[in-house]
């Protein structure tokens, strides 16, 4: 319902609804039909002004997924290679402070999942993430990382080459315009778009506290299905993996059997996408290509 409405409005409505200053509120009001002078509004002059790649709401090319969100982003920030949304996602979230467990189950989860060529989605953090995005480019699977900021910001600092290898090799996504520095609330809105864009969410370590539990929550929410790595009790940093799985998360603690099982769904995905565009996914099309050389 969400998807048609947008997708009713004319198209310069749309944009300039997007990128005008003012309220998610009054940037909707104004998109299905209010009048400028009925909205706390500044609408732009110059719709050519933004600067790089964004797909805008309402267009063809926009990840259908995020319209399962109660507040989509209008504007959509890219560098890299988006057709990589259009393969079968996986959310790979946990804890900044990693500990040496946590580094090796990240990494043995995210490698076996891209050398199967599973779309691999994250937020370009300290600890997990960072390590969920390297495994991916190391093994070439597709590797997304989603920002709390403008594309043109590196954080955190020591993820700068990581990032242009992302641009180079993967995919950079962000809801805010270039130069947009990073602020606290900023995380979790980045979260809710690593939960939406994933069909399935992994969490591979987290304390009670982490942030990759908002993103678990907002994807049951969407009905993603979840699955936590189980973690010693006595760990009290390293609990929140626990209480997933308690709550009714998938346990994963049999990476064959998960294998299996994501694989199964991933068949059928990607069946249903080429039956549906009468085309393969992306990195089904490059094997294809590698074959025929």
């Amino acid at each position: 319902m969400e998807r048609m409405l947008y997708e009713s409005v004319d198209r310069e409505r749309r944009l300039q609804g997007a990128l005008s200053m003012g309220t998610l509120k009054e940037k909707r009001r104004y998109m299905f039909g209010a009048r400028k002078e009925e909205v706390v509004l500044r609408l732009p002059k110059d719709l050519t002004s933004t600067s790089g790649s964004y797909v805008l709401i309402g267009d063809p090319d926009y990840p259908p997924l995020l319209y399962d969100l109660a507040s989509p982003p209008l504007l959509l920030y890219y560098e890299g290679q988006k057709e990589l949304l259009e393969g079968y996602t996986v959310g790979v979230v946990g804890a900044r402070k990693v500990s040496g467990y946590g580094r090796k189950i990240t990494a043995m989860i995210s490698a076996m999942l891209a050398k199967e060529q599973f779309t691999l989605i994250s937020g370009g953090a300290r600890g997990v993430d960072g390590i969920v995005h390297q495994e991916s480019l190391n093994h070439q699977g597709g590797c997304v990382c989603v920002l709390g900021c403008g594309l043109d910001v590196a954080y955190p600092k020591e993820h700068e080459k990581l990032f242009s290898a992302i641009k180079e090799k993967g995919l950079l996504l962000s809801e805010y315009p270039m130069g947009f520095q990073p602020e606290k609330w900023t995380f979790p809105m980045r979260n809710r778009l690593i939960a939406a864009l994933s069909r399935e969410i992994v969490v591979t370590e987290a304390s009670s506290k982490s942030g990759s539990l908002h993103t678990a929550t907002y994807g049951e929410e969407m009905n993603r299905l979840l699955h936590a790595v189980p973690h010693e009790a006595e760990l009290p940093l390293h609990q929140g993996t626990n209480e997933l799985i308690e709550m009714g998360a998938q346990i994963l603690y049999n990476s064959r059997d998960f294998l299996r099982d994501i694989s199964f769904r991933q068949r059928l995905y990607e069946e249903a996408y080429e039956a549906r565009t009468g085309k393969k996914v992306l990195y089904r099309q490059k094997e294809e290509g590698s074959r025929r050389r």
